[in-house]
């Protein structure tokens, strides 16, 4: 039974699932999506007290996490008893002729403990990879986002995990490599803004993660054969593209500078 004094910190390492019940309460809590105001946020707050930041009831908060407390259990139970999804095995790992010898290691917690997303020196580390060379993260947390935008760029991933620390190596895939020279080629498509009636216009690069991806993901509604979306950045948002493709959106990046890119959005036709 959850309680008003539970802190958010201890709720979520227990039970991560619950941040989309306290998102569904109050679209306030999106911003624990954020591992770094998450970990800045969660671990100062309980539940009364966050249900007061929310401007939400309590009771309402309370009634609602429990509820859930034994669909949490289930799905605790079956990510135990199946961790294929985030796992590759060493068989597969040979099959992709991959030396273990060749480790980069590379420890991200200071980097989140200094306030910083780590994802564009993740990126920058990646950039200097060989084909044969493996790339080691260590985390405090499974970033489960991360496995897509690597899998764009043609990286396979083993994820392994003891106590609170997370390894996950990622590698070069034969596969996933040519769907990435797809993917290449699909995004140097020429667009025209000018082609489109209507040109909706949103600035994030003052947003703090995750508020730039949701301010995108809640005007996607408003466009349709004669509107796109134009989105100043500053940075290229590889994270946003998956939800983009699942939703039935096109995205079409320019880099301005290296803290300055344009992203126009479109809606698939058909």
């Amino acid at each position: 039974m959850f309680t008003k004094d539970l802190k958010i910190s201890k709720l979520l390492a227990q039970y991560p699932q619950a941040i989309d019940v306290l998102i569904k309460v109050s679209p306030h809590f999106r911003k624990l999506k954020n591992p770094i105001l998450r970990k800045a946020l969660a671990g100062r707050v309980n539940v009364e007290q966050a249900a007061r930041i929310a401007n939400v009831d309590v009771n309402v908060l309370l009634f609602k996490l429990n509820n859930s407390i034994n669909k949490f259990s289930e799905e605790i139970n079956s990510i135990n008893k199946d961790d294929e999804r985030t796992v590759v095995g060493d068989d597969e790992m040979e099959q992709n002729n991959i030396d273990k010898k060749k480790v980069i290691t590379f420890d991200v917690r200071p980097i989140i403990s200094g306030g910083k997303d780590p994802l564009k020196f993740i990126l920058a580390k990646v950039d200097e990879l060989k084909d044969d060379e493996i790339l080691l993260i260590i985390n405090s947390f499974e970033p489960i986002p991360l496995y897509t935008v690597l899998g764009r760029k043609g990286y396979a991933h083993k994820t392994e995990k003891e106590n609170d620390v997370f390894r996950i190596y990622f590698y070069k895939d034969k596969i996933l490599s040519a769907a990435e020279d797809e993917t290449k080629s699909h995004s140097n498509d020429e667009i025209n803004i000018a082609d489109f009636e209507n040109i909706i216009e949103i600035d994030v690069r003052d947003l703090e993660p995750p508020e730039p991806m949701v301010k995108v993901l809640e005007t996607l509604s408003k466009l349709d054969d004669k509107t796109a979306l134009l989105m100043h950045h500053h940075r290229e948002p590889l994270m946003l593209y998956p939800k983009l493709e699942e939703r039935g959106y096109r995205a079409f990046c320019t880099k301005i500078n290296d803290d300055y890119f344009k992203i126009v959005i479109i809606k698939k036709k058909g």
